[in-house]
């Protein structure tokens, strides 16, 4: 890396922290510090949601996984932006309008204490052990080869510092800030990439023609690594109604807008960025086989690109861009995780104490996450390809929240013993079959998991609820076909050929 190269990235940088502590960024509220006062316009969801999402483990596991499989990878990405529609014309006036902190607080008020604490010690674990680790050990994965006097531990040090300054001064408002410059910024380091590696394969026509056949189709036979045809059926679409509709680290930006119609606006506006992924993501993940053959770590290539490909000052702008991306995962995540542990264990611990003295805690809270992930990130490197590190392990770990909250969402009958019962026989079900697995008794691909975990959570969660008493749920709780009649004919047009592009994706590269 040349001397430009480091005042470009350092400069970015400097530039993206002093926007994180500009302004009005001394958050002393709840409200304020945790949900930016609720008051974030569509754009600012939109590009945080985007940014958080297009995180620094999703730039070198899409790009490993695409180098190893090809596009099929992209099968999480187009699913995920239909779990956006959804979520923006039938959950996000229910959520925003529950006037909640966060998932667990709906958890408590729709069941009782004991989901709410399952919930967020779940969620939480996940924060630290998969989001936070993942995006440091990303970070210092690449880091590390760009600058090899640089060991990968100090690199997530010097990661934490950077992201933690503004998050844990500013809260969510001083994040909000610092994303929209972060997504631009990564949006245009990607495109570089895309651009120069394009040049090196001669053009899309000739990457085409050379590549196998297989790498560019998204839909794939039943022994395929990546994504089998039936695994987009039965793990896909729980996979994408986890990270899209339960996970905090997404929905506090929903909860956060200043309305229903800013929130579904900004949820859109973040499924149309994320159509680029295909492009500047993981097409040149594939091309990568032609320019750098039998690469030994598939989660290498995204570095290896840089260092191949781009020239002085180019590179610095692209190193910007991951570090940028690094940056907005990482203080989104440490976000959700603080506000979770705060607002559902501090609170409920200490019931009289001051909004300031909340908001202490959750500065607290989020040093120590961060020295928590950090000790963890570089373990990570045992366990395969980071894309399959994480999915393996949400394939067995995820479907029972899922179907317990959308079953509270949608069902008015749904009660606290049928909860408990789906979240026991989920648990009990993946880790029988992870020791099954794991003994070599069977074998499964990890997204044929979660569908049967599924529907037995579904079966328990409707059997112990109708055998036990009506709960009184409240109906501000509950989703209802009228409750939101006052939907934007723009906006129904806008998701519409959002959904239109996607499946057009879909069907060019099937």
């Amino acid at each position: 890396m040349t001397i430009l190269d480091t005042i470009i990235v350092i400069g970015l940088i400097t530039a993206l922290i002093l926007i994180g502590l500009g302004g009005n960024s001394k958050a002393e509220s709840t409200e304020e510090f945790f949900l930016a006062g609720r008051q974030l316009r569509w754009w600012q969801i939109g590009f945080s949601l985007f940014a958080t999402n297009f995180s620094a483990s999703a730039i070198i596991g899409l790009t490993g996984a695409a180098y190893l499989t090809g596009i099929a990878i992209y099968n999480y990405e187009w699913v995920g932006i239909l779990a956006m529609v959804f979520f923006a014309f039938v959950l996000a006036k229910v959520v925003r309008n529950s006037q909640v902190y966060t998932i667990a607080d709906y958890l408590t008020q729709r069941y009782d204490a004991r989901i709410k604490t399952a919930y967020s010690v779940f969620i939480i674990f996940l924060i630290v052990f998969i989001d936070m680790a993942g995006s440091l050990y990303a970070g210092g994965l690449l880091l590390s080869q760009i600058i090899p006097s640089l060991s990968m531990n100090g690199i997530i040090f010097l990661i934490m510092v950077l992201a933690g300054i503004y998050s844990v001064i500013g809260g969510l408002k001083a994040i909000s800030r610092t994303d929209m410059f972060q997504s631009l910024i990564l949006i245009a380091g990607a495109f570089l990439i895309f651009f120069y590696t394009m040049k090196a394969v001669g053009g899309w026509s000739n990457m085409a023609s050379n590549a196998a056949p297989e790498s560019l189709s998204l839909i794939r036979g039943l022994d395929d690594r990546a994504v089998p045809w039936t695994g987009l059926l039965t793990g896909i679409p729980v996979l994408c109604a986890y990270f899209w509709l339960t996970n905090q680290n997404m929905v506090q930006w929903v909860l956060s807008a200043k309305s229903v119609p800013e929130a579904r606006k900004g949820l859109l506006m973040a499924g149309y960025l994320k159509l680029l992924v295909l492009f500047v993501i993981i097409i040149p993940g594939v091309a990568a086989v032609q320019i750098i053959p039998d690469l030994a770590e598939a989660d290498r290539i995204y570095p290896a690109l840089l260092l191949e490909l781009l020239p002085s000052g180019v590179l610095g702008i692209v190193l910007a861009g991951f570090v940028a991306a690094l940056m907005s995962n990482t203080d989104s995540t440490l976000h959700a995780a603080s506000t979770i542990i705060t607002m559902d264990f501090v609170r409920r611990k200490y019931p009289n104490v001051t909004p300031r003295r909340l908001v202490w805690s959750g500065r607290l809270i989020t040093v120590i996450i961060i020295i928590i992930s950090a000790i963890w990130a570089p373990m990570i490197g045992q366990f395969g390809t980071l894309f399959e590190y994480v999915q393996g392990l949400l394939s067995y770990a995820v479907a029972p929240f899922v179907v317990v909250y959308l079953g509270g969402l949608f069902w008015p009958r749904a009660n606290t013993a049928g909860a408990v019962t789906a979240l026991s026989v989920g648990g009990v079900t993946a880790l029988i079959i992870a020791i099954l697995q794991r003994a070599e008794i069977i074998e499964v691909h990890y997204l044929h998991v979660p569908l049967p975990i599924s529907l037995l959570c579904l079966v328990a969660l409707i059997c112990g609820s109708i055998l036990t008493s009506a709960p009184k749920a409240q109906s501000n709780l509950l989703w209802a076909p009228n409750r939101d009649r006052n939907i934007q004919t723009s906006d129904l047009w806008v998701a519409g050929c959002l959904i239109a592009l996607t499946l057009l994706q879909v069907y060019i590269f099937r």
